[in-house]
């Protein structure tokens, strides 16, 4: 039984596998208008371990995220760096990609597009004024949000307390009421290349009315999963959800997941805030594979402090558990005594913690315990070749959906050959010399430390 926080609704919920068809899992993907950054990574490497754990567990999903490709901040940008939007977009979309395979982020069944998806967004608007729920005015089409009478229901607010319901600052354009959003953005200069035709002029979509024609063109509706960042609650997917629930005449979404922010001087981490660190500059200095741990170590909905400190705490972390990773692989052929190790508890309470809202530091508390375990044996000479083997099959199985346990890459043959010549050297009684190779192998990610059994291969990679 698997429970889950919904936004919806503030409280656990139990989730199944539908009988029929697959669980339809939808992300609301970046604005393509810069590079990647940490908060992308924190929100995305968390949906992407519940996807994994959930297919661990039997699930079916259909997993789609979107790409906002279409944005008043890509025009912005764009006109800034002199270049064509559609380019711009392009460049940060496929850069995007590559951050994703690099960080191990499964791939999304779809990658829906806005710029390829304007005719089912002008149908939703088409269908949304003929129901009364919108209108046009001389510069666009508007949601009427008076008109939809259950808006403030994820968001929790009265609509004396919403705004304009745009993201762009300088939303000044003509509307009944303040809080009334953009569908449609109408554009007269038909030379910009950011601009469509449609019944109403030729313009652009707004940003909300992109996520409900895209999520019900891929996935049945009420959508199993909707997830975002806690930031995207208001307006955005308040916004989504007035108009699907308008234009569809049913339930939108079932359960709402949101993931927390990584901040910086407690401030969410954003591009248009100016103070994120992107994905690329982060592995210049670190291993892809300690950034993910750095994620499942905090709550997908916790507020995370990116931080000197915290990122110290984490690495130390991260160079003990890998020590004793590699302490463990020496041992999986070795002739020393059982240490009488019982797996079965052990794994129960990280499925408890896990099937209780994806609480991966409980779970992790309880993993730690396996480490401590395997460390202690390889002090006191008590780990059989039978335990070792089930111990490196436990991470190995825990590694399907955390990817945290186990070298992504394996050493190189340059790193090879350099810890070839380094065991000659010891054994030469060379040890300035070794430890020389030993200093320049920890540019290849990978830590050496000796043992009575063997040399110690810590692969951070």
């Amino acid at each position: 039984m698997i429970k889950v926080f919904n936004s919806l609704t503030r409280q656990k919920e139990e989730i199944a596998e539908p009988k029929a068809g697959r669980f339809g899992f939808y992300v609301c993907g970046p604005t393509v208008y810069g590079p990647s950054h940490l908060g992308h990574a924190f929100t995305y490497i968390n949906f992407d371990f519940i996807r994994r754990f959930l297919e661990q567990n039997g699930f079916k999903i259909r997993y789609v995220m979107n790409i906002t490709d279409i944005h008043d901040d890509i025009i912005k940008t764009a006109m800034n760096e002199k270049i064509e939007p559609r380019l711009l977009a392009k460049k940060y979309t496929d850069e995007l990609m590559t951050d994703f395979k690099t960080l191990k982020i499964k791939p999304a069944d779809f990658y829906p597009r806005v710029s390829r998806h304007i005719p089912e967004i002008i149908k939703l608007i088409k269908i949304l004024i003929e129901k009364g729920y919108a209108y046009e005015t001389d510069d666009g089409v508007y949601f009427r949000v008076e008109r939809f009478k259950d808006y403030g229901k994820l968001s929790h607010r009265q609509l004396d307390q919403a705004q304009t319901g745009t993201r762009v600052r300088t939303d000044k354009y003509d509307k009944e009421e303040a809080y009334d959003f953009a569908l449609w953005k109408k554009e007269p200069n038909k030379k910009n290349s950011f601009v469509f035709k449609s019944p109403w002029g030729w313009g652009r979509p707004g940003w909300h009315i992109e996520c409900s024609a895209m999520s019900a063109k891929y996935l049945k509706l009420p959508i199993d999963i909707h997830a975002g960042g806690q930031d995207l609650i208001f307006p955005h997917h308040e916004n989504e959800l007035a108009q699907s629930e308008a234009g569809f005449g049913r339930k939108f979404v079932s359960v709402y997941l949101h993931a927390g922010l990584l901040e910086i001087s407690s401030q969410k981490m954003s591009k248009s805030l100016g103070n994120f660190v992107n994905i690329r500059d982060f592995l210049k200095k670190y291993p892809a594979r300690f950034l993910r741990f750095f994620v499942l170590s905090h709550h997908y909905q916790g507020v995370v402090d990116f931080s000197e400190k915290n990122l110290a705490e984490a690495w130390q972390n991260y160079l003990k558990i890998n020590e004793i990773a590699a302490k463990l692989n020496l041992l999986k052929n070795n002739d020393l005594a059982a240490a009488g190790f019982n797996l079965k508890p052990i794994e129960k309470r990280i499925k408890q913690a896990l099937n209780d809202n994806f609480n991966t530091p409980l779970a992790l508390a309880e993993i730690y315990e396996v480490f401590n375990w395997i460390d202690q044996g390889f002090k006191l000479k008590k780990i059989s070749r039978i335990e070792a083997n089930k111990l490196i099959a436990f991470f190995k199985k825990l590694d399907r959906y955390w990817l945290i346990f186990q070298p992504w890459r394996k050493p190189s043959l340059a790193a090879k050959r350099m810890m070839k010549e380094r065991e000659k050297l010891r054994v030469r009684k060379k040890y300035e010399e070794a430890d020389a190779i030993r200093q320049r192998l920890s540019d290849f990610n990978l830590v050496l430390s000796d043992s009575e059994i063997g040399s110690v291969v810590s692969n951070l990679n």
